[in-house]
This record gives structure tokens, sequence and C-alpha cells, in this order.
């Protein structure tokens, strides 16, 4: 297994993964130039109305964008995040006795972690909505915790793994109390916000009541299970932050894995596959082309392909609503 860096002392889980970052980036040289390519990212904003999204250029996330999650390919590689087939120079603040806090040698954040499950156990966030929570709690102070379901962004959807970072850098983390509208219900220390009305709907779950939401996430999880039934699990991308003792996890329900762009051929062909940066407003181009020419309409069009129509959007918050209450 590869070495652990435990950085365990008196300061906060976030101040450790903090200090594992610069660390890992003094000594390991792939972050090193990971971070170093950060700094030449070019981005642009483009306009949607209730909403502005940032595009990143970043060709570093090349393998990522385009990484091939069909059964045989993943049947046919090692899998990059089982703790025996990690880096040498790696290291890792542990978490809750089954995760590895891990810089993340291509970031898209000016720090970015992934935080994989110590066994290869598939990306399935079902039975651990508390340790995310958890985690939320613990990076709260400098980081947004996020996860992308093995159908909505996830490069290794064969091993359980959370990411994190920087807060605030995502702009729905400002656009989010303009957005959020009234409460649709509150039901046990829990309540929940929709954003229905816009091309790239979300829930909104805020407590202080850790076990509640756990168990309010729990419902979503089934009631979304129930009406689209999946292979693996229901579609979803999920962003948690902690701050003034109170939990705000937003949740976007998905239809589709990728927009048709992305599988088109020639001139057609643009290179965006949505995980939880890309909804929450940071779009990772890899290819210069694309970002230069990605239009207002390219972003219309792909929200509205893999986010959920208005119909079954609203059939959804029905049910979540029903269930909270019962």
């Amino acid at each position: 297994m590869t070495p652990i860096e435990e950085f365990m002392n008196s300061k906060s889980l976030s101040s450790q993964s903090h200090e594992l970052f610069h660390q890992q980036q003094r000594e390991w040289k792939l972050l090193r130039d990971g971070c170093e390519a950060m700094q030449s990212v070019r981005t642009r904003t483009i306009d949607l109305g209730d909403f502005q999204v940032r595009l990143q250029f970043n060709p570093a996330r090349l393998a990522n964008a385009s990484a091939k999650v069909d059964a045989k390919s993943i049947a046919e590689r090692k899998c990059f995040l089982c703790p025996a087939h990690l880096p040498p120079e790696q290291r890792a603040v542990p978490f809750a006795d089954d995760f590895l806090i891990l810089a993340n040698p291509f970031p898209i954040f000016p720090e970015h972690f992934t935080i994989p499950h110590r066994r290869h156990i598939p990306q399935r966030i079902r039975h651990h909505f508390g340790t995310f929570l958890d985690l939320a709690v613990g990076l709260g102070e400098r980081y947004t915790t996020f996860y992308n379901g093995p159908k909505c962004g996830a490069s290794a959807p064969d091993h359980l793994h959370f990411q994190a970072g920087d807060k605030g850098f995502m702009p729905i983390e400002a656009q989010y109390e303009k957005l959020k509208g009234p409460p649709a219900a509150r039901a046990k220390n829990v309540t929940l916000f929709v954003a229905g009305s816009t091309v790239r709907p979300f829930l909104g779950f805020e407590s202080s009541d850790r076990d509640a939401l756990a168990a309010a996430l729990e419902t979503f999880y089934r009631v979304f299970d129930q009406l689209r039934p999946a292979e693996d699990e229901p579609m979803m991308n999920i962003l948690a932050g902690f701050e003034n003792d109170t939990f705000r996890v937003i949740v976007f329900p998905r239809a589709r894995h990728r927009p048709d762009f992305f599988y088109a051929e020639g001139d057609a062909k643009i290179l965006l596959s949505p995980g939880s940066v890309d909804l929450g407003g940071v779009c990772i181009l890899p290819v210069e082309r694309d970002f230069e020419r990605l239009t207002r309409e390219n972003l219309i069009r792909m929200f509205g392909e893999v986010m959920l129509s208005n119909e079954a959007f609203a059939q959804l918050t029905r049910a979540i609503v029903a269930g909270l209450s019962s």
C-alpha cells in the first residue's frame, strides 16, 4: 500500500488537507506540473439569464473528459484510485477509517482533492450519505465537497470516491440564495428548496441536523430510484457545504450522462462531459477550439439534454415532498 502521510495534529481536517496539498505540490512533480498548468488556464463567462457559467480551458483534463467508462474499458484498466495502484509519491490524510484524502494531480480548483474509499467498491452514494456530510463538516472551513454519480461525470465509476475543492470557486455557491426560491417543504429538521424554473433545475436541502439530513437524502434517493430505476443508481450530482453550523446540500437530478454534441463526429463534436463542477457553473473544456466556439445555445441545449425535463422534475419534487412529510 502506498505510504500514508497522516498530517494528524490538533488542526482541523481542512487545515490538514491544505497542508497535504502544499506538501505534495512541493515534493510530487506531477501535482506541481498540474498546479503550474492551472496558472495558464483561460476562462470566459456566458450569461444564461438566471445564472452565469464560467468556461475553463484546461487541456490537462483531456483524459478525464474523454474517459471511457463502459464496462469493458473499466475492466481492462487498473483502478487508479485503489491504494495499491497510487503513485509512490502520493500521500494521504485518512478520513473516517475507510477513506483517504488525496491531492488531485490534474486540478480544476486551485486546491483539488479526490477522496476514495480504501476498498474497491462501486461508485454508489447510498449508505454513505452520513460520511459525505461528515466530510463536508470536516472540510467546510476551506472547501466544498461533491459527488459525481457513476454515469454523471465520475471517471472511476467502479471505485467509490468523493471530491472537494476551494469553497466559493463554483458560481452556484454565490447564486444559490437567489435561485433557490421559497421553501417547498419543512419536515424533520430539514428544509427543502426547489429551483425548477430554470434550464439547470436543482434541489436544495438545508439543515443543522446531520442525521435528519442524511435521512432526507436517503428519501430523495429512494424516491428517485422508484421513479427512474437505473442499473447502478439514479443519475445525480451533489454539492455539499457546511457553514455557521448548517449544512447546504445541492442535488442535481440527471436524465443523461452526456449531451448529443459529445458523441457527434467531426466539427460538430464538443468535448464537454458535465459533472458536479460543470453543473456548479464552471464548464471544463480540454480542447481549445471547443472553448473558443462554445455558445450560449450550446449550453442551453446541453442542460436540456442531461437534466430532467420540467415534467419529470416536477413529478420528482412532488414525490420527495410527500416522502419527507410521511
